[in-house]
C-alpha cells in the first residue's frame, strides 16, 4: 500500500508495525493509550497496522486495537524450552510478521525480544528505540531518554509519545488530546455466571464491598512487608471490607499464603485467587471492587487503569517515571528514608523506604479519615 497524507502532513507509512511484546503488564498499559491513538489514526487514513504483544495479554487487549492485526508472542512456550512445539511457535510469529510486509517496524521498548522481532520483521525500514544497547542491522536509531527528562514530561508515557513523534506518526484529530498522560483505555464485562460461581466457591461475595490486596512483587526493592498488609488487612475488615488477596506465580503463591495464615489467628476471612484468574478475569473483577493497594506491578497500574479507587506502594523505584496515571489512585513512597547511596539493588538500611510507610498512611491516602468524619 502507498504512503497516505499524515493529518501533520506528513507521509504516512501505509503498512505499520509496532512490535512490543513486553511481559511487563504495566508498561503495556501505559503505552497502550498511545497505541490506540496511533490505530485509530490508521484506521482514519487507511493505514494497516499489526501490533505484536505478549501471548499472556491475548484476552486483555482483544478489543481494544479493533482494525489492527495482532501477533502473539509466545513467551511461556519459550520459557519451558527448545522443543519441536516452541520452535513451531516461535517461527509462525515472525513468519506473520514478515508476512504483514512493513513499511515501517520500530519497538518502544529496551528489551532485546523487542528489538530482535523488529530486525526480523523484514520491514522496509527497521527502528530501534535505544542508542544505547541495539545498533545493528536498523535503519534508524533513536536516542529517546528515559530519565533526566524535562520537568513536566518524566513519566515514561512521555518517552513512548516522543518515539511516536520521531517517526512523524499521528496520534489523533485534535493534538490537545495527547498531550496528558493517559492508560489504555478497557472495558471489561462484569464478571458472568461462570466467573462468580467460582469466585463464590473461592468465598469471595461480590455483594459485599471488596478490597483487593497485591502483595507479590516482581523485585524485592518493590516489596512491601507481609507484615504490612496483615494489619492492612485487618483494618479493611474492621470497616466492612472484604480484603481478597491477588497474584500470579510460585512467589506470590508464598507470600499470599503467609498472609492468609497470620489473618486466620485472629478469624479474618481473606480468600486467596493467586494462579486462579487470566487477566481477562481479573479485569472483570476489577470491574466489581471498590478498593485497590498493591505493590508497583501491573495488576495495580491495571486497578487504577480500570478507575479503581487505590494506592500503590513504591520503594526506591523512579515514581516520576513509573507513577500510575489513574485519576484515583495514589502513589505512597518515602525516599527520605533512604541513605544518600543507596540504589535498587543494593540498599544500605534493609529498603527502610518501604517499612517506613505504615498500614495506618495507607488507609488515609484512601481517604478512610475523612470518611470517618462525615459520617460522625
Amino acid at each position: 500500500m502507498p504512503s497516505v497524507a499524515s493529518e501533520t502532513g506528513q507521509p504516512l507509512p501505509g503498512r505499520i508495525a509496532l512490535i512490543n511484546p513486553t511481559k511487563f503488564l504495566g508498561n503495556l498499559l501505559l503505552a497502550g493509550g498511545l497505541m490506540q491513538q496511533l490505530n485509530d489514526a490508521c484506521q482514519r487514513q487507511g493505514s494497516e497496522l499489526l501490533v505484536v504483544l505478549d501471548e499472556s495479554f491475548r484476552g486483555l487487549f482483544a478489543d481494544a486495537l479493533p482494525g489492527a492485526q495482532l501477533v502473539y508472542y509466545p513467551r511461556h512456550a519459550l520459557k519451558q524450552g527448545i522443543s519441536l512445539n516452541s520452535v513451531r511457535l516461535w517461527l509462525e510469529c515472525v513468519r506473520s510478521i514478515r508476512r504483514f510486509a512493513a513499511d515501517l517496524a520500530f519497538t518502544i521498548e529496551e528489551d532485546s525480544v523487542c528489538h530482535r522481532l523488529t530486525h526480523l520483521s523484514g520491514a522496509k525500514h527497521r527502528v530501534s528505540s535505544t542508542v544505547h544497547r541495539y545498533h545493528w542491522g536498523f535503519d534508524q536509531v533513536l536516542d529517546i531518554p528515559r530519565a533526566n527528562r524535562a520537568a513536566g514530561e518524566e513519566a515514561i508515557w512521555f518517552s513512548f509519545r516522543e518515539i511516536l513523534a520521531s517517526l512523524n506518526l499521528p496520534l489523533t484529530a485534535l493534538p490537545d488530546q495527547n498531550r496528558e498522560p493517559a492508560y489504555v483505555r478497557l472495558m471489561p464485562p462484569a464478571p458472568g455466571p461462570a466467573l462468580t460461581a467460582r469466585l463464590a466457591s473461592a468465598g469471595v461475595d461480590l455483594t459485599q464491598p471488596i478490597a483487593v490486596l497485591h502483595a507479590g512483587a516482581s523485585k524485592r526493592y518493590k516489596q512491601w512487608p507481609l507484615e504490612q498488609f496483615v494489619v492492612l488487612a485487618r483494618l479493611l475488615a474492621t470497616r466492612g471490607y472484604q480484603p481478597l488477596l491477588i497474584g500470579a506465580g510460585a512467589h506470590d503463591v508464598a507470600v499470599n499464603r503467609a498472609i492468609s495464615e497470620a489473618l486466620a489467628l485472629d478469624g479474618t476471612a481473606c480468600p486467596d485467587l493467586c494462579n486462579q484468574l487470566t487477566l481477562a478475569e481479573l479485569a472483570s473483577l476489577m470491574s466489581r471492587v471498590e478498593l485497590m493497594v498493591g505493590n508497583d506491578s501491573g495488576p495495580s497500574h491495571l486497578a487504577s487503569a480500570l478507575g479503581v479507587r487505590g494506592v500503590v506502594i513504591f520503594g526506591p523505584t523512579e515514581l516520576a517515571i513509573w507513577r500510575p496515571l489513574g485519576a484515583q489512585t495514589t502513589a505512597l513512597q518515602y525516599r527520605q528514608a533512604c541513605a544518600p547511596s543507596c540504589t535498587r539493588h543494593q540498599c544500605l538500611r534493609q529498603y527502610a523506604c518501604l517499612q517506613s510507610i505504615t498500614p495506618e498512611q495507607v488507609m488515609t491516602a484512601l481517604g478512610f479519615d475523612t470518611l470517618i468524619e462525615e459520617q460522625d
